[in-house]
Parts: C-alpha cells; sequence; structure tokens
C-alpha cells in the first residue's frame, strides 16, 4: 500500500514538472529573463506562506514595477505561443509554478524551509530594488539559456 502511495505521489511530481517546464516554443532573451523572475516570485510566495512572514509582502512591494513588467512580458511570450487567453495562460502557469514549489517543500519540514538561512529569503532581503531584482532575474535566465529553444 505504501508503494502505491509512493508511487503517486512519484507520478504527481513528474506531471506538474513537466507542466512547469519549457515547451517547444521560442524564447527570446526577454522571456528567459521574465520566466526566472516569475518563477522566483513563485518560490518565494510558497516559502513566505509556509513560513507566515512577511518577506514575500516586502518584496513586492519593493520591487512592484519589475515585477509588473515580467508577467505582462510573460504574457506577451504567451500571446506569441499562439494562446488566445494568454492572460489566464498566465495565471495557469503562475499556478503551476507555486504547486510544484508547495509539492518540492512538503519534502522538507518547516523547521527546515523556514530557517534564516533559506537562500530564497536571504536573496529576497538582499534584493532592494527593481534594478537589483532585474539582475538577479537576468544572471539566472544566462544559466538556464541552454534548456531553452531560444529566438533572439
Amino acid at each position: 500500500m505504501r508503494s502505491v502511495a509512493l508511487l503517486g505521489t512519484a507520478l504527481s511530481l513528474v506531471t506538474i514538472a513537466a507542466a512547469a517546464a519549457p515547451s517547444g516554443e521560442c524564447f527570446s532573451s526577454a522571456d528567459l529573463e521574465a520566466q526566472a523572475a516569475v518563477r522566483f516570485q513563485a518560490q518565494l510566495m510558497v516559502l513566505s506562506d509556509i513560513c507566515h512572514d512577511t518577506t514575500y509582502g516586502r518584496f513586492t512591494q519593493r520591487n512592484r514595477d519589475a515585477i509588473m513588467a515580467y508577467q505582462h512580458q510573460m504574457i506577451d511570450h504567451f500571446k506569441r505561443a499562439g494562446e488566445r487567453r494568454a492572460d489566464i495562460t498566465f495565471e495557469n502557469y503562475m499556478t503551476r509554478l507555486a504547486n510544484q514549489e508547495s509539492i518540492a517543500s512538503s519534502q522538507r519540514t518547516t523547521g527546515e524551509i523556514c530557517q534564516p538561512s533559506n537562500a530564497i529569503a536571504v536573496t529576497a532581503n538582499s534584493i532592494g530594488t527593481s534594478k537589483d531584482f532585474r539582475a538577479y532575474a537576468a544572471s539566472h535566465a544566462a544559466a538556464i539559456r541552454a534548456s531553452y529553444r531560444v529566438c533572439d
């Protein structure tokens, strides 16, 4: 019985990871940067929810302009990919990212996740401005570039 439950959990993880993974569509450099930014945003949102802290709220207040620009960039990406309701596609994408992060977090204890040294929280607290967030997202976009079909 336990092996069936473990198999079900493993299959759920694979399904969610596949749904949030890049598809065959073409990504511009700006799309990659936006993708890295919204993924970080989703990770931070889940972390803040689990830990009942205000890191996510403070981060989004400081970086509102960049976050909005990244969200618009991702919606534009989905439009170029042929999505008729790109805004809904983006919302679904963010939900999948958050679900993926939540499932991954369930493999650790709250104590492990909520340590003051958590890399995501430390990074979020060190990003003071939208300019800093753009630099962070650009560096992560460069790191993931080889995993995507880039069109610029």
